[in-house]
C-alpha cells in the first residue's frame, strides 16, 4: 500500500515550507495533489521523491520556473551531479531518502562511495550517515516510510558499518569498556552499530552485545567483563507506559553495584526516571550525536 503524505510531511520531509509549495503547485504544476472523498489533499510517493529532487537543485541555485520543466531523467543526472560535491550533505542525504523510497541500491552507492572517497569513512559517516540514520527513525515513527523501505536502507547502511568496522585496525585500550545492547525485541540496530564503529575509532573498547538483549542477563555480562557502562538506543521498545517498569528492573537487578546506563532514542525522549541507588546511574541524551560526544570526552 502507498504512502500518503500531507502537505506539512512534505515540508518536514523536504524542508521546503507548505506556503512555498503550495505557490509552486500553482504556478509551474511540480506536483499535483490527490484529494480524499472529504477533498483533503494528499500526496504520494512519486510526488515526494520529484519534491526532494527540486529541493536539491533549487537549494544548488537552479531557478524553479526551469527546473519545473526538467524531465524526471535531467532531473536525476542534474541531481546525482550535485550529490557528488564534497560537502554539500544536504543534498546527499535528500538522495539517499530518494534511494530509499526508489529502492534504487545505485543510487544510494553511488552518494556513499563517493562522500566516503572525497571525506573518509569516518567523516562520511559522521556528516551524512549520522544524520541519515536519525531521519529514517523519525520518519520510521511517524509512518512516512513502511517496513519495506526502513528494511531496505537499513540493511544497505548495515552493510557499510560492518564493512567500516572490520577494517578498523584499532584495539580498545584502558580499563573502561563500554557494553552495547539493544533492549528486549528491539530491532533496530543502525544506530548501535554507528556507535559502535566510533567508539572503537577512537580506541574504546566495546563489548557489542546487538539486538533484543534481555536485562536479566546483563549483570552476567558486567561480572563476567567488568564493564560498567551500558549503551543502549530505545527506538521502538520498550513502549513508553513500559518505562519505568524497565528501568526499575535493571535498578533492581544491579542493585548497589556501579554502572551506568547511557541511552538514546526516539521512545526514551520522554522519560524521566532517576535511580534510588545512584541519581547518575541512568543518562538520557537528546539523540545519538549527543551520546557519542559525551561517552568519547570520557
Amino acid at each position: 500500500m502507498e504512502t500518503k503524505y500531507s502537505i506539512k510531511d512534505l515540508e518536514h520531509l523536504s524542508g521546503i515550507k507548505a506556503h512555498t509549495l503550495r505557490m509552486w503547485e500553482q504556478r509551474y504544476g511540480i506536483i499535483t495533489p490527490q484529494r480524499t472523498e472529504t477533498n483533503i489533499r494528499f500526496y504520494l510517493d512519486e510526488d515526494l521523491k520529484r519534491l526532494l529532487n527540486i529541493s536539491i537543485l533549487v537549494k544548488n541555485g537552479h531557478r524553479i520556473s526551469k527546473v519545473g520543466k526538467m524531465t524526471e531523467r535531467e532531473m536525476y543526472d542534474k541531481v546525482l551531479e550535485i550529490s557528488s560535491y564534497k560537502g554539500d550533505y544536504d543534498s546527499q542525504i535528500n538522495s539517499l531518502k530518494v534511494a530509499m523510497l526508489d529502492f534504487d541500491q545505485d543510487l544510494f552507492e553511488k552518494v556513499l562511495n563517493t562522500a566516503i572517497f572525497q571525506l573518509g569513512a569516518e567523516e562520511a559517516f559522521k556528516k551524512i550517515i549520522g544524520t541519515f540514520i536519525v531521519e529514517v527513525g523519525v520518519l520510521w515513527q511517524t509512518n512516512a516510510i513502511n517496513v519495506a523501505h526502513e528494511h531496505f536502507i537499513s540493511n544497505l547502511i548495515r552493510q557499510k558499518l560492518f564493512s567500516a568496522i572490520d577494517q578498523l585496525m584499532v584495539s580498545g585500550r584502558g580499563e573502561d569498556a563500554y557494553i552495547l545492547y539493544l533492549p528486549d525485541q528491539e530491532l533496530h540496530e543502525l544506530s548501535l552499530l554507528y556507535l559502535y564503529y566510533y567508539l572503537r575509532k577512537n580506541g574504546k573498547r566495546v563489548i557489542y552485545l546487538g539486538q533484543s538483549v534481555p536485562s536479566q542477563f546483563l549483570p552476567s555480562v558486567l561480572k563476567t567483563t567488568g564493564a560498567r557502562n551500558f549503551i543502549t538506543v530505545m527506538t521502538t521498545r520498550p513502549f513508553s507506559e513500559e518505562a519505568k517498569a524497565h528501568f526499575e528492573k535493571l535498578d533492581c537487578l544491579f542493585g548497589e553495584t556501579d554502572c551506568w546506563f547511557h541511552i538514546t532514542g526516539f521512545q526514551s525522549k520522554a522519560i524521566n526516571y532517576a535511580s534510588e541507588q545512584d541519581e547518575t546511574r541512568f543518562r538520557f541524551y537528546p539523540d545519538v550525536e549527543s551520546l557519542k560526544s559525551a561517552v568519547l570526552e570520557n
